[in-house]
């Protein structure tokens, strides 16, 4: 795909040029690399921008980070399913930081897809068991695939339990995932019994209301939570009886204790800044939370724009 820029034709990377190009592996160890490294210093974050129009949502999440600039424009359109469309559409453009000039323009679902499931990746890594072997996947979107990816690539997953309002759209899923990893069980599941089983429960939806049950606070004991659907704040995957229960949260970046709705509800119940350790902290300090088999443990995803500028810097330098 191709578009038009000062009478220059750029190529847009399509989502398979982007796949073939860069692994979940990649971008989890890409990510990694750029805390344990701490490269830091000449990078710029500006909070990104939320435009709501009825029920869409723009973003607009610009980053500067070494030689590079690199803007995302993205939105999404959450009744997108009910046309059996993408819920989330965009572009981004990665820039030569120095002269402004643009160097690649890809296409933003691919990349949001891979970093948020780094992102989540990263968070298993450090906060799970490691000897989980089970997961639990609520939302059978892009992000719930990019979360069985990452999942798959830091820890042994044998089981995976499956949940989502659209039989199409889950009989779909597990069809996919019975090609991609023949190795696994995978199994559709009510809410109840996918928390059971699993040692870890992914949350991908962009619900405004809770989409987990209320159940006994002991049935959470002893597994991890990776919630990445809220990023404003009407949106609430997590219901009180979950975030009361929590005993240890961590979020992606602090700015989840503004932009996503269950991080706000999470201040009620104790959650701030001080008592959070963001994914910087965890990988710096090379965290990993004590006895966790006694523990009920949270990790909120929300993406900020260098997560984006640093997958599309690994895209481009592999292809240049």
């Amino acid at each position: 795909m191709y578009c038009i820029k000062g009478g220059i034709y750029i190529k847009i990377l399509s989502s398979k040029e982007i796949n073939n190009a860069i692994s979940m592996r990649d971008v989890i160890d890409s990510i990694e690399n750029y805390y344990l490294q701490d490269k830091s210093s000449d990078e710029i974050i500006p909070d990104r921008m939320h435009i709501d129009d009825e029920e869409n949502t723009a973003l607009l999440m610009p980053a500067f980070y070494g030689d590079y600039y690199a803007t995302k424009l993205v939105g999404v359109a959450p009744n997108n399913t009910n046309l059996e469309k993408p819920t989330i559409h965009g572009l981004m453009v990665l820039y030569n930081r120095k002269t402004l000039e643009p160097l690649m323009t890809f296409d933003a679902m691919p990349i949001t897809a891979l970093r948020t499931g780094a992102l989540g990746g990263l968070g298993m890594k450090y906060l799970s068991d490691q000897h989980a072997s089970s997961i639990g996947i609520i939302g059978t979107g892009t992000q719930g695939w990019s979360h069985l990816q990452s999942a798959c690539a830091v820890r042994k997953i044998d089981t995976v339990y499956v949940y989502n309002r659209s039989n199409k759209k889950l009989h779909d899923f597990i069809s996919k995932a019975e090609k991609e990893f023949p190795d696994q069980t995978v199994r559709e599941a009510k809410l109840p019994q996918l928390i059971i089983n699993s040692d870890i429960v992914i949350t991908t939806t962009t619900s405004q209301t809770p989409v987990l049950p209320d159940l006994d606070p002991s049935v959470w004991r002893g597994k991890l939570v990776v919630a990445v659907g809220s990023f404003k704040p009407s949106m609430q995957e997590l219901p009180d009886s979950f975030l009361s229960a929590v005993d240890e949260f961590y979020v992606d970046a602090y700015s989840a204790f503004h932009e996503s709705g269950d991080m706000i509800r999470a201040k009620h119940f104790g959650a701030n800044e001080n008592n959070t350790l963001s994914l910087k902290k965890m990988i710096e300090e090379q965290h990993h939370p004590e006895k966790i088999s006694d523990k009920t443990l949270l990790f909120k995803s929300v993406g900020i724009g260098i997560f984006d500028l640093i997958t599309a810097k690994e895209i481009y330098e592999k292809l240049s």
